[in-house]
């Protein structure tokens, strides 16, 4: 028989726990009510029209701001917080290698982190199928698959964080820095950039460039994907830019930025952490 690898046994240890913590179920539960709430906005505010598709948009609106911290929260402590209790060195004095370590470790929140977030967005769903009548199959599975992504994106960060960091306190320091960052603080980046170009705030014509300014945090990232998920095509892209959209703004760009949000804070990570004294 073929020997498991250790980073899978490890990332099989990780969903145990959470499992055990009720993270998952946490999850599930705050993802679930949240993003229904948001769906039923239209029916909850008598001035607000729309139907289940606006209600997925405005179910992704809120989960661009809830994912990050839900995936923060269930990885930030992942390595940081066993190398502050001493655990961690038991660990690594058994065969696990660090870049095991690591990447059975980013596996499993990953995977705890997925499942929560599909498994919320199936219960919104219903709920949203109940509410309008309808339920947008290929819009509904797009953003779900796209939020899904998100989250693995800041499971990447959190655990690199984890890796650099060698106390609870500091790991949460930069987890929250990174939350405010990249969600609440990064809509004014692109602004001060369009006004140190071109001397004015922008208007309802944009340059293309400002568009993919917005779209290189995560959170951006994830906002231009599911807009051209929910409104098909480049049509919204094309009527903001007001003309043909450049290829710097084609969905694979985006979700290139997505995925390299997820790695390159790993290699980081373990770059530092490979040659951490964990004593």
């Amino acid at each position: 028989m073929t020997a498991v690898p250790i980073w899978l046994t490890i990332a099989r240890k990780e969903f145990a726990d959470a499992l055990r913590s009720r993270v998952l179920w946490g999850i599930v539960a705050i993802v679930a009510v949240m993003t229904s709430l948001s769906a039923g906005i239209s029916l909850l505010v008598p001035d607000v029209q729309g139907g289940a598709e606006m209600a997925i948009g405005g179910a992704s609106q809120f989960a661009g701001l809830l994912v990050p911290i839900v995936a923060l929260i269930a990885a930030y402590l992942a390595i940081a917080g066993e190398r502050e209790s001493g655990s961690l060195k038991v660990i690594l004095g058994l065969p696990p290698s660090r870049g095991e370590v690591l990447f059975g470790k980013f596996v499993g929140r990953t995977g705890v982190v997925a499942i929560g977030l599909v498994l919320g967005f199936l219960l919104s769903g219903v709920v949203t199928a109940a509410l309008y009548g309808e339920l947008p199959v290929a819009a509904f599975v797009g953003t779900t698959a796209l939020t899904v992504f998100l989250g693995v994106s800041f499971v990447g960060i959190a655990i690199g964080i984890s890796a650099v960091t060698a106390t609870r306190a500091r790991a949460m320091t930069l987890a929250i820095a990174a939350y405010l960052g990249l969600t609440l603080l990064w809509d004014l980046v692109p602004n001060a950039v369009h006004l140190l170009v071109t001397g004015e705030m922008p208007g309802a014509i944009v340059p293309p460039w400002l568009l993919l300014v917005q779209g290189l945090s995560p959170t951006g990232a994830y906002n231009a994907l599911v807009q051209r998920v929910l409104l098909g095509g480049g049509t919204a892209v094309e009527a903001r830019i007001g003309g043909p959209a450049p290829g710097y703004l084609d969905p694979v760009v985006f979700l290139a930025i997505l995925l390299a949000w997820a790695i390159v804070p790993l290699l980081v990570g373990y770059l530092r952490f490979r040659r951490a004294d964990l004593s």
